[in-house]
């Protein structure tokens, strides 16, 4: 089943972070996507809360597109970034690599995020990578979503 079948919907759930430059935290994360009339494309919102609290913490938007196996994440972060993403289906799981990124000149030192989900029925766990303050590739958010009813 294609990703334009699985994923429409909101998906829920709690959210762990962790880097070597910060504390670790909790927080409630949610992911809404949308098709986009009868093109192979899904609207992406996401946005996250500190946990407990109603404090949000950081939130994104953009475009997925679906091609057979292959899939394209556009996205843009108020915080100062757009990031383009390419990745494949690999039974479920997606693992997204950095194709383009963009700063703007205020935006933190950031130099590469990776990301993948993994579908299992209305399950869906996202993990995310980044390279920042001299660590490479350090593995930063992991949430674990359920699709809403």
């Amino acid at each position: 089943m294609s990703l334009l079948e699985l994923l429409p919907g909101v998906w829920e759930g709690p959210g762990e972070g962790h880097y070597p430059t910060m504390e670790p935290f909790a927080y409630r994360e949610q992911l809404t996507f949308a098709r986009l009339a009868d093109k192979p494309i899904l609207g992406y919102a996401q946005r996250t809360w500190r946990e407990g609290t109603d404090v949000p913490l950081h939130a994104e938007c953009g475009y997925l597109r679906v091609d057979g196996d292959r899939v394209e994440l556009v996205l843009a972060q108020p915080t100062g970034f757009t990031e383009v993403h390419h990745g494949h289906d690999r039974g479920g799981v997606y693992e997204l690599g950095l194709t383009g990124f963009a700063r703007t000149a205020t935006a933190l030192r950031v130099d590469t995020v990776r990301r993948r989900w993994a579908i299992h029925g209305d399950d869906l766990v996202v993990d995310l990578w980044m390279s920042y303050a001299g660590v490479v590739d350090g593995h930063h958010l992991r949430a674990q979503l359920h699709r809403r009813p």
